[in-house]
Order: structure tokens, then sequence, then C-alpha cells
């Protein structure tokens, strides 16, 4: 009974943001007139029929979700077998993607970040590890082929690699955690065939690798909150947690804060177990290494590189478009000294109320100095706090506007995806794609996909295409999984990377489907928390002790 009115209340509250919310923050219209009454009412009923019905059919999936010789037959293959065939399907499903646009989509940072890969690298705006890989690619390219774009291609090639088996991973661990066979095929087919994984694979953007890294993490955090003894017993898995974690930690800069966001949470939701700390200490040790290796990458090796920080301005998206929308909207009702403050830290000289779009923090930044703020961190943040206290309104609309295409599906101004690339004269040595096949039909398709509208408007197709359905299908997905509260406390922490990775994106320039795109590949995850159950991890235990009394030698 909680969890069918727990689905009610979501239906509530997702009504209420898609039919009055939504709308009005998208035509800046902030004026109720009774027209969303009808509306929310309709959407209330519908949402909350389709919630309470799933609520009652989604536990007997288990059960009626049973095609025996496709289950058995996924299981005759073993976990190695299966591992590397659905590893190999989604790869040479990418293949025409390749083909079509070797070297790769050349789109999104890439200008600025070949600039410094070909000369100085200086700051880590742009992650220093991802810049230097493709000063690595591109030279060797130029050295072996003669080719800047050859390196870039081999690069692409990595990528894809990476990504998709981070993707077979996924299929892996819903098979192994008793997830419906059909489910966990439907996992695959999408991951092969969902049209942004192969076009945002070959794209030279940080976001590839970074995903790929995050997808395992995630895979590697699951198997830790769920069976932490039986992942400590193999000793690979330390290493490769270590490895892993500090590859998310650098490949974005934000994937430090998302690392240290789930362990921190998961040791809160387990500080019970705190007695039994001497069995977990190599996994302590695991967890810690990346943080401090990390911490000197970002140190002492930037230090004696001359690499600098990023700008705070990448940081601080959300408190410069809510201070920028009271600069532009009610800069007649500043006194005289919040005024010349505001000049201070928006200090390049524009009319008042000019550079502030609402569902983009891009050109508020290029107003903020950075430099003001760096003079006196504190003070910035008094005036920021004055300033919300006297305008809340205002600082509400403005990070509800920079955040609209996150959860309102009626926001799709930002969901395309880069499929061309940047003319020639743009890059700081020419760079182009040439192609390795000539497949018109595949070019039409994935161009379509990437920009077409269409797949954007059309309801149920731009579920796989809009953000703006995420975070409702999460807090779905999260009451669906309980059962009790003490079963729900233990799996709660496998949410825990995707509301780390939701709360980062919310703090974004803007809602991009390239920010959001990793969520999308987590999500499936979050299936292993509906068909938990505590037996899983007793059996888990019971077959590595099975396991283990094999492995001892005869008396």
């Amino acid at each position: 009974m909680k969890k069918k009115i727990w689905m009610v209340v979501l239906a509530l509250v997702a009504a209420f943001f898609y039919t009055v919310v939504g709308p009005k923050i998208k035509t800046q219209n902030l004026s109720f007139d009774g027209s969303e009454i009808i509306p929310f009412i309709l959407c209330f009923l519908i949402c909350g029929v389709i919630n309470v019905l799933a609520v009652i059919a989604v536990p007997k999936l288990s059960f009626g979700i049973k095609n025996e010789k496709l289950k058995h037959a996924i299981n005759q293959l073993g976990d190695t077998k299966l591992l590397l065939i659905v590893w190999g399907v989604i790869f040479v499903s990418w293949l025409p993607a390749y083909l079509v646009c070797f070297p790769g989509i050349l789109s999104y940072d890439i200008i600025n970040q070949t600039r410094d890969a070909l000369g100085v690298i200086t700051n880590n705006a742009h992650p220093v590890l991802h810049t230097f890989l493709l000063r690595v690619f591109m030279r060797l390219g130029d050295g072996v082929f003669g080719s800047y774009e050859a390196g870039l291609g081999i690069l692409a090639l990595i990528q894809m690699i990476l990504l998709s088996y981070s993707l077979a991973r996924v299929v892996l661990l819903l098979k192994k955690y008793k997830v419906p066979m059909l489910i966990v095929v439907f996992t695959a087919i999408c991951s092969a065939l969902w049209f942004m994984n192969a076009c945002l694979s070959i794209s030279m953007i940080k976001d590839a690798l970074y995903s790929a890294f995050l997808v395992l993490f995630g895979c590697h955090f699951t198997e830790i909150v769920i069976a932490p003894r039986q992942y400590i017993k193999k000793k690979k898995n330390l290493i490769l947690l270590s490895v892993i974690g500090f590859l998310l930690c650098a490949t974005r800069n934000n994937g430090f804060h998302i690392y240290v966001f789930c362990f921190i949470g998961l040791i809160l939701l387990r500080i019970k177990n705190i007695k039994k700390i001497k069995v977990y200490i190599p996994l302590i040790a695991a967890i810690v290494l990346p943080v401090f290796a990390y911490k000197i990458y970002t140190g002492p090796v930037f230090a004696a590189l001359e690499i600098k920080p990023g700008p705070v301005t990448e940081a601080f998206c959300v408190p410069i478009q809510q201070l920028k929308r009271v600069e532009c909207y009610r800069a007649e009702m500043l006194n005289e000294e919040q005024a010349a403050k505001m000049q201070y830290y928006f200090n390049i000289p524009v009319p008042t109320g000019h550079g502030y779009v609402p569902f983009t923090a891009d050109y508020s930044k290029v107003f903020f100095s950075a430099e003001s703020y760096n003079n006196n961190p504190i003070a910035f943040w008094k005036f920021y706090l004055e300033i919300g206290f006297h305008f809340p309104k205002d600082y509400i609309v403005a990070f509800l506007s920079n955040t609209l295409g996150l959860w309102y599906p009626g926001q799709d101004e930002f969901t395309y995806v880069e499929y061309y690339n940047y003319p020639v004269d743009r890059f700081p040595v020419p760079l182009e794609r040439q192609g390795l096949a000539n497949l018109k039909v595949a070019d039409a398709y994935y161009a379509s996909l990437c920009t077409d509208s269409f797949w954007r408007t059309t309801p149920v197709l731009n579920i796989f295409f809009v953000n703006g359905y995420i975070p409702w299908i999460l807090i779905f997905i999260m009451i669906l999984a309980w059962k009790n509260f003490k079963q729900y406390l233990k799996i709660l922490p496998v949410f825990l990377p995707l509301i780390a990775q939701f709360g980062i994106m919310l703090l974004a320039p803007m809602a991009s489907f390239r920010y959001a795109w990793p969520l999308f590949l987590l999500l499936p995850l979050s299936f292993i928390a509906v068909w938990y159950s505590d037996e899983q991890e007793k059996l888990s235990d019971e077959k590595q002790e099975v396991v283990t009394m094999r492995e001892l030698p005869k008396l």
C-alpha cells in the first residue's frame, strides 16, 4: 500500500511539473490563469493509473517473463562467452558510424582542445588527460601515417572498444543479479542499436571516455553494494577499482565528486557495519588510492607542468545565472552598493539587461569576472546570499530555467547531438571527415537521428531522445524497488551513481543531451534494485565459499 501511495504522489508531482511549472518556465510567463487545471487533472489521472498498475504488475514479471528456452540458451553460454558475444555485437553494430564518420565527429570542444594538444596545455578547463591523449594520437597519426586524422581515428576506435565493453558488463551484471531475461536481452539490444551510443562513442569529446569509465565504475560499485565480501575475494577487482576510479576522476573534472559522493553515501548508509571494518581494509585501501592519486596528479604533477586549474566559471553556472537574471530584470531595484558590486563581478562593459539567456549559462559566463571572484571568494558568496535573500523568486526561476530540459520533457532545445564536423578553417590545423566507406543510407540515418526534431517531438519515441524523462524514470524505479525498509536500505546505494550524475547535470551550463548521456547509460543498473532480494547476497557468498573449498588442497 505504501508503494502505491508513493506512486500516486509521484504522479501528482510529475503532472504539476509537466502541465504547470514546465510550460510556464519555458515561456517565461509566470502568471497563473487557470487554463492549466484541466491538463493537470488529466495528466495526474493517466500517470496515477499507469504508476499503480506498474506497482501491481512489475513484481510478477520475475515469474511472468520466463522464456525458458532463451534463459537456458543464455545460461549455457557462461559468463565469459556471453560477455564476449554482447561486446562483439555492440561493437559491430556501431561500426557503420565509424566507417562513415572516420576519423570521428569533430565538434563540441575539439577546436580548443586540438589547439592545446598541438601547443601548450596551460589549464584544466578541459581534462588534461583527454587533451594529452589527443596530443599523443594526433602526433602518432602524423608521424606514422602522415595524417592527424589517422591518429584521431585510432583514438575513436579505442573509445568504441571501451564503451562497448562497459555496456556489455552492464548486461552481464543484470543477468548475474536475476533481472528478468527479456529485460537483459532488451538492454543489450538497446545498447547496440541506440544511435546516441554509436555517434557519441566516436565523438572527440571527453564525455566518451568518461562515460565508459563511469559505467564501469557503476558496475563495480553495484557489486560492492550487493556482495562486498565476494567482491573483495577477487583481488583483481580491487586493482581494477583503483584504476577505473582514477580514470573516472581524470577524464572529467566532476568525476572526482561523483566518486567521493558515492563512497561517502555508502559509508553513511552502512555505518552500522563499521564494526566489521577489519574485513574491508583491502577494499578501503582500493577506494582511497584513486583519491590520493588524483590529488597528486592535480597537485604536484600539475604544478611541475605549470598547468593551472580551470576557471571557476565552469563550476559556478548556477550562481552566475541567478545573479545575471537579477542584474537583467531587477537592476532598478538594486541599491547603489549592490549595483556597484554587480558591475564589479560582471565587469565587461555591456548595457544592463544584456547577456542573459534563461536556458543556458554560457552567455552569462562570458560576462562574469573570475578575477573579481578570486580576489575575495568570501565576499562574493556574501553578496550572492544577500541578493538571493532580496530576490528569492528570481533565483528559483533562474535555476528552473537553466535546468528545464533535465526535468521537463517538453523542452528539447538542446537535445540534439552534433553530427557534422566543424568547418576545416576553424581548426588550428586542417582536420576533416574522410570516411572509410560511402554508406549513404547509414549517413542519412545517423544525421536524421542526431539533428531531426521529429524524434524529439514524437510521443514515446522521444523517451530515447529527451533528457526530461530521466529524473521521473529514476524516481519511478526507486519506488518500484521498495519491498521493506530493511531491504531497501541495503539496496538504496545502488542508486548513488545515478543520483550523483544527475546532481552534476543540474550544475551544468545547459540541459544538453551530451551531459545527460552518461545517465542514460547508467540507468539499466537501477533495474537490479527492483528484482534484488536478500537471498542473492547469501547465495553469492555461499557460491564463493564452495569455490574456496574446492581450491583447498586435499589433506
